[in-house]
């Protein structure tokens, strides 16, 4: 039997959902109300996630903590391979739980970030915290699915990412200027 392909959505509405079940038909959508990333313990393990949307809180602080503790804990893949010991600084300085030891991290499990219209100034600061992208409220099913598609190619030489990102790969044909 088929690995079945697993969301999970923090504090996420509603329609936000109907939205992402539109989207993502054949993907179980596991939905998460009130975690910060003081509640959610050492030993919390989603198992493999394809996918994580956190829906921004009015409290931005708490939606930069979470997003920060989901990159930090091993749930959610950046560029490094495996979670070393020296790599303990996030939950400290949060005064979060010590990350587990050798976790894994999981390729291409993005961080969606859903943004209400009233706080779009806060985009930058939540991709700074790890997340992929985010979307503005409401949300629409094409966007989904495409931010998916684009989260899961990776990143590409050209791509332009404000600085946010580095490409995973070199690009050979990219002038770094000097004298030709």
């Amino acid at each position: 039997m088929p690995k079945q392909s697993k969301v999970i959505a923090f504090d996420i509405d509603q329609a936000s959902l109907i939205s992402l079940r539109k989207a993502l038909p054949d993907y179980v959508i596991e939905v998460e109300n009130g975690a910060t990333a003081a509640s959610l313990t050492r030993d919390w393990n989603p198992g493999t996630v394809d996918l994580v949307v956190v829906q921004a809180r009015r409290q931005v602080a708490e939606t930069l903590e979470l997003c920060r503790f989901l990159v930090s804990c091993g749930v959610l893949a950046r560029d490094a391979p495996v979670v070393t010991d020296s790599q303990e600084d996030m939950p400290k300085i949060l005064g979060l739980h010590r990350r587990r030891r050798n976790v894994a991290r999981r390729p291409h499990s993005p961080l969606l970030v859903l943004v209400p219209p009233s706080q779009k100034n806060i985009v930058t600061d939540v991709l700074k915290a790890g997340a992929h992208s985010c979307l503005i409220l409401p949300i629409d099913a094409k966007d989904v699915a495409s931010m998916l598609v684009h989260a899961q190619t990776g990143n590409q030489p050209g791509r332009h990412t404000l600085d946010l990102e580095r490409a995973q790969t070199e690009d050979r044909w990219r002038d770094e200027g000097g004298q030709g």
